[in-house]
C-alpha cells in the first residue's frame, strides 16, 4: 500500500498520478455537439472510417521498468469487422503488475472504445500520422476516446508509452527519472516503429502510415514533448492539450494550444505564456470550465465514484487537497467529459488537417450555442 501513499510527493506529481489511477467505463467517441455553420466540417463528431486497435513493442525499457509499448488507432478496413472484437481495456489492467491486485471489483471499471481489436487497415491509406504522448503520471491508454476519434478522420494515431514520467514509475516511487530528450526520442522512435510496422506484410496496419505527414499532439507534460518534437524534420505541427512549454528555443512551425479555464494544474496564465513564447503561426483555444483531467477516459470513472482516486481517499490514503487537485475538471458540478471532448477534438482535427492538409489555418469561432454548455475563446497570429 506504501506506493500509494501520495502525501509528501510534489503536488504536480501527486495529481498526475492520482488522475492516471482513475478509473472509467463505458464510453464512446464524441458526438455531441456541432460547430457554428452548415460549411464547417463536423470534426467533433466520429469521422468517416471505422477503427482499429493494435499494439507495437517498442523495446525494452531497462529491467525496472520493463517492454515500452505504443498503442496505435488507425483507420480499419469496414469489409472485415464482422468478427473482431471491440477494444475496451480495465483500471486495474493499466496499473503497474504489482499492484493490480489492490483495487477492489467495485472500483475497477471498464472502458469500451469505439474501435476494433487488431482490424485489419483500411486499403485506402496511406494516413497521416499523429504522435501522441500522455500527461505525467498518465499512461498511454487514459486518452482512447480522444484519440480513436483523431483516427477515424483519417490519422495512424500513436500513442507510446513513456514509462520514465509513468503511472508505474511514479506508484512505485522507482528511482529512474524522465528528461525531455529522452520523451522526445521516445515520441520519434514510436513514428520508425509504425513506419516499419506499416512495411511489414504481416502486419495488420502495413500499407496503411504515410511518414511525409507527420503531426504531434500532448497532454500536459506531454505537451511539452510535442512542442519539442517539433525540432524534427518529419513532424510539421504540435497540439498541446493543457501543455507545458517546450524545453529549448521555442520552434517557428504552426502550433495551437487548448486549455481550460478551471484547469488548477496547468493555469490558463501558463498557457497564455507558452503561446506568448512562440513566434510563428500560433493559435490557442480557451475552454470555459472543465479542468486539467477532462481530456482523459479516466474522468469518467472519477464522477461515478470508481478508480483508484476513489479507492484513495476512501482509504485516506491521500489528503483532501490533492484529492482536489487530482479530480480537477472531473466533479459532479462539471459538465460531463462527453461533452468536453468535442471541442477539443474538433480544434485538434482542424489544426492537423489545416496544417498537413494544406488548407486554411484560420481558426473557426463558434456560434453561440455550438458547443452546448461551454464558451469557446480564440486567439491566433500568423
Amino acid at each position: 500500500m506504501r506506493g500509494l501513499r501520495l502525501v509528501g510527493a510534489t503536488v504536480a506529481t501527486a495529481a498526475a498520478l492520482l488522475a492516471a489511477g482513475c478509473g472509467s467505463s463505458g464510453t464512446s467517441p464524441p458526438v455531441a455537439a456541432r460547430p457554428n455553420t452548415n460549411s464547417t466540417p463536423a470534426y467533433q463528431m466520429a469521422g468517416p472510417n471505422p477503427v482499429g486497435v493494435t499494439t507495437l513493442d517498442l523495446g525494452s525499457a531497462g529491467p525496472v521498468l520493463g517492454e515500452r509499448l505504443a498503442t496505435v488507432f488507425y483507420p480499419a478496413n469496414p469489409a472485415t469487422l464482422s468478427n473482431v472484437p471491440q477494444f475496451s481495456y480495465t483500471e486495474a489492467s493499466t496499473l503497474p503488475t504489482s499492484l493490480q491486485g489492490i483495487l477492489p471489483p467495485q472500483f475497477d471499471s471498464t472502458t469500451t472504445i469505439n474501435a476494433s481489436r487488431d482490424a485489419p487497415g483500411s486499403p485506402s491509406g496511406p494516413y497521416p500520422v499523429v504522435l501522441f504522448s500522455h500527461g505525467f503520471g498518465g499512461e498511454r491508454l487514459y486518452y482512447s476516446n480522444l484519440l480513436a476519434g483523431l483516427a477515424s478522420w483519417g490519422y495512424v494515431v500513436v500513442s507510446a508509452d513513456y514509462l520514465e514520467r509513468g503511472l508505474a514509475a511514479q506508484a512505485l516511487r522507482l528511482t529512474v527519472r524522465p528528461s525531455a530528450s529522452l520523451d522526445r526520442s521516445i515520441m520519434l522512435d514510436s513514428l520508425t516503429a509504425v513506419e516499419k510496422a506499416s512495411g511489414d506484410p504481416s502486419s495488420v496496419i502495413h500499407g496503411v502510415v504515410n511518414p511525409s505527414k507527420v503531426a504531434a499532439v500532448g497532454h500536459s507534460a506531454g505537451g511539452g514533448t510535442a512542442f519539442d518534437a517539433l525540432d524534427s524534420s518529419q513532424v510539421a505541427t504540435a497540439v498541446g492539450w493543457a501543455p507545458v512549454p517546450p524545453t529549448g528555443t521555442p520552434s517557428s512551425k504552426p502550433v495551437m494550444l487548448i486549455g481550460a479555464e478551471g484547469d488548477r494544474a496547468v493555469l490558463p496564465s501558463s498557457v497564455a505564456k507558452t503561446y506568448a513564447s512562440f513566434h510563428g503561426p500560433k493559435a490557442s483555444v480557451e475552454i470555459s470550465g472543465e479542468g486539467h483531467n477532462t481530456y482523459t477516459d479516466i474522468c469518467v470513472g472519477i464522477r461515478q465514484g470508481g478508480g483508484l482516486i476513489n479507492y484513495a481517499v476512501s482509504n485516506h490514503f491521500t489528503t483532501p487537497q490533492l484529492a482536489r487537485l487530482a479530480i480537477n475538471g472531473c466533479e459532479a458540478k462539471d459538465l460531463p467529459p462527453q461533452q468536453f471532448w468535442p471541442i477539443v477534438q474538433y480544434y485538434t482535427v482542424f489544426q492537423i488537417k489545416a496544417v498537413l492538409g494544406h488548407g486554411s489555418t484560420t481558426v473557426p469561432v463558434p456560434a453561440a450555442g455550438a458547443f452546448p454548455g461551454f464558451k469557446v475563446t480564440i486567439h491566433q497570429q500568423g
